[in-house]
């Protein structure tokens, strides 16, 4: 082989070893816009912690090898899948049950977020079809929208990830590719782009169906290209949204709509120093308790932090409070 092909083959082999070594380090980018003064620019219930409105941040992604995650295990954080990640300095600080399979509940609508931030167009309106209007699934978490309903579409995105609203992913699924199922599959298409390896969604909300299901590690992945949209953090920050929209005779409709997430409403406090920026809940019996979320302490510092299959509300929040504290 002369020296020119020799150059030409350990090209890929040098890129492979700058890969492996620079591992979970990446670059930041600050794009800051203006904040609203809405409801979840509030003061922490916590001591020396803040609830506010973030600007978007930009991190490459953390690349964990499967040899360092279940490393020095804290007995008290028991969830099934707990990963808290540096994004500022790209380091794995916690990992365990990272790559195991698991039922991601209302986590999926961390990808539905992707797609409609990235192919939806946030004046459009949207007039609520039947089968949105009648998601009969037990448990299914509901916005309560009816038929005929017409909304804006960042009015129905807001309202989907504040309230969780199922019935308003299908809504938005339709809007965006005519179909849950297009949907889905432009979903998945995206999830694959972003580096989600082990992640297959079925629909857009979370629901617990066949073949749907997720990792901590993908979640992570899904928050941390969130995490670059300045609209996703300035919805997943408010503690409650007032969704304002007409009903099919032209009739003004208010729905108030609370977060579901406990650190964002006060009923969860923080650990001293730390900042909520973003998040997402989820739970169904089948999934058990999960959260994700995007914090910030006082060095600047921001983390994304996962929990999945907690065996409690009260659980789920003891122990992402554990990793939050990690630094």
């Amino acid at each position: 082989m002369d020296s020119k092909k020799r150059i030409i083959y350990h090209i890929p082999v040098v890129l492979i070893m700058i890969l492996l070594l620079s591992g979970c380090n990446g670059t930041e980018e600050l794009l800051l816009y203006s904040g609203s003064s809405s409801a979840g620019d509030i003061s922490s219930f916590a001591a020396d912690s803040t609830l506010y409105t973030a600007s978007a941040f930009s991190t490459d992604k953390c690349i964990i090898p499967e040899s360092e995650v279940g490393q020095n295990v804290d007995k008290n954080i028991t969830a099934s899948g707990a990963l808290h990640v540096d994004i500022t300095d790209g380091k794995m600080l916690y990992a365990n049950g990272i790559y195991d399979r698991l039922e991601p509940a209302s986590l999926t609508k961390l990808a539905t977020a992707i797609v409609c931030l990235k192919y939806g167009n946030m004046s459009d309106t949207v007039t609520i079809s039947h089968e949105a209007a009648n998601l009969n699934v037990p448990g299914a978490k509901l916005c309560f929208l009816q038929e005929g309903d017409v909304i804006n579409f960042e009015t129905l995105l807001t309202s989907f990830l504040v309230y969780s609203g199922n019935d308003a992913g299908v809504a938005l699924a339709e809007h965006i590719s005519g179909s849950e199922e297009k949907f889905v599959e432009l979903m998945n298409s995206e999830l694959k782009k972003i580096g989600c390896a082990d992640t297959n969604f079925v629909n857009p909300h979370g629901l617990p169906a066949e073949n749907h299901y997720t990792t901590v590690y993908d979640i992570y992945l899904m928050l941390n290209e969130l995490s670059k949209n300045e609209k996703f953090l300035e919805i997943t920050s408010l503690a409650s949204y007032t969704a304002n929209f007409k009903d099919k005779n032209g009739r003004e409709i208010t729905k108030v709509y609370e977060s579901t997430d406990k650190y964002l409403t006060g009923e969860q406090k923080l650990p001293k120093g730390v900042k909520v920026l973003a998040g997402k809940t989820g739970t169904t019996s089948a999934a058990g308790y999960c959260l994700t979320v995007l914090s910030e302490r006082k060095t600047g510092h921001r983390y994304i932090s996962v929990v999945m299959k907690a065996s409690s509300s009260e659980s789920l929040y003891s122990q992402m409070s554990k990793l939050l504290k990690i630094k």
